[in-house]
């Protein structure tokens, strides 16, 4: 179950028609700074559906930073509350939301207690970056990256998914 799955069922509904009410006309300030040796950094709106039994869905600002070796990725609500934030480096990676935190052994086992499904965030770099990245059972649409608009579905296995980035300008 993921952290977002855990909000009571009044505050998951408020959660989320705040955020696509206001999810056109807020952005959050980048606060992150680049992780040392690269200078990637990205931030916008990013969706993530999950074509299971029900089907789940979710939308939260992002941020972010660094490399698939060492990075941050935060999700914040329109109003800039932070839903979670994923840190990682070589053979750590820290998951903390709801005041918690949790310590995983890869980017991979973070991302999938904290979305829900195997987000490939590492392969995100490189699309984002409009480089070729290899994720196992992803299909990558890259055909909007110029207007700062990218999806991705996984469809290798079940639950199927499917991840929409919009980049800020």
């Amino acid at each position: 179950m993921t952290y977002f799955t855990r909000l009571p069922y009044a505050r998951w509904l408020v959660l989320w028609l705040s955020i696509f009410v206001l999810c056109a006309c807020a952005t959050r300030g980048g606060s992150l700074q680049a992780m040392p040796g690269s200078n990637a950094h990205w931030q916008g709106r990013l969706a993530v559906k999950v074509f299971g039994n029900p089907v789940q869905a979710w939308a939260a600002n992002f941020e972010l930073v660094g490399n698939p070796a060492q990075g941050e990725l935060i999700l914040t609500t329109p109003l800039g509350g932070t839903l979670a934030h994923l840190q990682w480096t070589a053979g750590k990676a820290l998951l903390k939301a709801s005041n918690q935190q949790q310590e995983f052994s890869s980017l991979d086992a973070l991302a999938l207690q904290a979305t829900g499904t195997p987000l490939p965030i590492a392969a995100m770099f490189g699309w984002l970056s409009g480089k070729s990245a290899e994720a196992t059972g992803w299909e990558l649409d890259s055909g909007g990256l110029q207007n700062g608009r990218l999806t991705a579905r996984q469809t290798a296995q079940e639950p199927q998914a499917e991840i929409k980035i919009v980049l800020d300008k």
